[in-house]
């Protein structure tokens, strides 16, 4: 099966909360939301109109088949999620602050609640990964030894097969064992990554730089052909010989849960279909503006012809 996007990660349920603006101590109920920083880039893509599949793991309990109902729903090819019998789906709980900002606390306890350190490499089927134009992955998958020792050798054949690889860390360092570790395993992904996708804070932990210009100087040297560093106000486009900066559009955020994967899946969208690298990040910046506007992890994903007219009404066209 040819398909555009594949995504290798973890699939967690978010408890999106029904009440914003204050901490999570005062949120007094929760809606389930099928979640995961790679589970949401494929479901963003797959709603833009790509053929889009997900290999990863989850718990053989109710919110494993939560996440394969919502996948299947989504028109996200399931033939590779694996239920990991006796274990228990990941959960997170989020707050969103009076600026739209959310604030997770997350439930994965070893051996219990954490499926995705099931993931063997009969599991990720090289063939399988190979047949996609592009395969996204994110620093869950490589923070213990055995997937970790998975992920890379799969991120190694996709590059033999001239799979594209793309990475957004979207990292959690506290649940690395040691700084060094963080740091080594880092620059082996980057060094198999063909798209470096993260915002200016992360990349600036696994380069030691702070300015945008330099980290996407020092990224840019481990071996990724294309960089975009999420700034403040702008997007920074990097690539061996051209230089972009792209304006973010301003919005009342009223929940940031999951910006970055719809920027990804936006960009992403833009990149398989051809677009010039200001086009697909124009893409990335509508899916995740929308995004942003609505509660939840993936309320607020668009359908293309949704973000078009974003862009159309902003002046600008793709």
């Amino acid at each position: 099966m040819k398909l555009d996007l594949i995504g290798l990660g973890s699939a967690i349920v978010d408890f999106v909360p029904n009440k914003t603006g204050v901490p999570l101590s005062e949120v007094d109920s929760f809606s389930p939301s099928a979640g995961g920083a790679v589970a949401n880039v494929v479901v963003a893509a797959s709603r833009l109109g790509l053929t889009t599949g997900f290999v990863g793991c989850v718990g053989d309990d109710e919110f494993g088949a939560f996440i394969l109902r919502d996948f299947m729903k989504e028109g996200v090819d399931v033939s590779h999620l694996k239920k990991v019998k006796g274990r228990n789906t990941g959960i997170a709980f989020y707050s969103v602050d009076e600026y739209g900002e959310r604030h997770y606390v997350f439930y994965r306890f070893p051996g219990y609640s954490d499926p995705e350190s099931e993931l063997a490499l009969e599991d990720a089927d090289i063939e399988y990964i190979t047949y996609a134009k592009v395969l996204h992955v994110s620093e869950a998958m490589f923070r213990q030894n055995r997937t970790c020792e998975t992920a890379l050798k799969v991120l190694s054949s996709a590059k033999e097969k001239d799979v594209m690889v793309s990475y957004d860390p979207n990292m959690r360092r506290t649940l690395w064992s040691s700084k060094e570790r963080f740091s080594e395993t880092q620059r082996k992904i980057i060094g198999l990554t063909d798209i470096f996708l993260s915002t200016l804070k992360e990349a600036s932990l696994i380069v030691g730089e702070e300015d945008g210009g330099e980290i996407a100087e020092k990224i840019l040297a481990l071996g990724p052909s294309i960089i975009v560093l999420r700034e403040e106000r702008c997007y920074r486009v990097r690539t061996g010989n051209q230089l972009l900066t792209v304006p973010i559009t301003k919005v009342r955020a009223v929940d940031t849960s999951g910006a970055g994967d719809a920027f990804d899946a936006g960009f992403l969208t833009g990149v398989i279909k051809g677009m010039p690298l200001e086009k697909a990040v124009l893409l990335g910046n509508a899916v995740a503006s929308l995004k942003v506007m609505k509660v939840g992890t993936r309320t607020g994903l668009p359908r293309m012809e949704e973000a078009l007219a974003y862009i159309r009404n902003k002046g600008r066209s793709i």
